[in-house]
């Protein structure tokens, strides 16, 4: 792929470390429309939802924008696809967790252009992955844009975007079995805490089938 020289620009710009250099040898680049994409899906459609901050648009931290955000949707392979497929984050507690998971699931779910797009909020158990998928319902209900796009049902905890035939659900490891997933997307809350691999081994290849889970 032949870049223009904004591409160009971007990508020596977000070019931070080895891995990066060594990822640009082989094709990837930075887009920065994608990555401006997701900020302003945050900033226009989503708001927080705890304490003084309930209502307030959700304009990323500097950490959340520069560290995670940008990259994880910003980088591109040759072909076009997002460059990483998995993120491993910690952050201390009370840090806003729980919002930015949910606000990367929404994204993902009805702003990220994947037709019938799954994505599973996973934890160790119900309540705990509960916690990720109430932020969510509570910012496609401050949303006027988003709620009547939206159908909800809280006691499965599912919200579907019927027109992309699109859902956020949240499931635990007490579940039987995350056989039959098609995940364009997983967050695993509180990995730490969870017993052992097999669950987290089922939903590691949930997406095999899809362009860029």
């Amino acid at each position: 792929m032949k870049l223009t020289k904004a591409q160009t620009a971007a990508t020596e710009k977000w070019t931070r470390n080895p891995s990066d250099e060594f990822a640009v040898t082989n094709g990837c680049w930075f887009d920065e429309q994608a990555a401006d994409r997701v900020i302003a899906f945050f900033c226009n459609f989503l708001c927080l939802s705890k304490g003084r901050w309930d209502g307030v648009p959700f304009k990323p931290l500097p950490w959340q924008d520069e560290d995670i955000l940008r990259p994880l949707f910003g980088w591109k392979r040759p072909d076009g696809s997002r460059r990483f497929r998995t993120a491993y984050v910690e952050v201390p507690k009370k840090n806003g967790k729980s919002p930015l998971a949910a606000g990367i699931a929404t994204y993902l779910g009805v702003g990220d252009g994947e037709p019938g797009a799954e994505i599973y909020l996973a934890a160790t158990a119900r309540d705990q992955a509960g916690i990720v998928f109430r932020d969510c319902l509570n910012m496609v209900k401050r949303s006027p844009h988003l709620v009547k796009r939206t159908r909800i049902n809280e006691s499965t905890k599912n919200i579907a975007f019927p027109k992309c035939s699109s859902f956020i659900r949240a499931i635990a490891s007490e579940a039987d079995t995350a056989e039959g997933f098609n995940a364009h997307a997983v967050l695993a809350d509180e990995l730490h805490a969870w017993r052992d691999r097999r669950f987290w081994d089922a939903l590691k290849y949930a997406g095999a089938s899809r362009e860029q889970p």
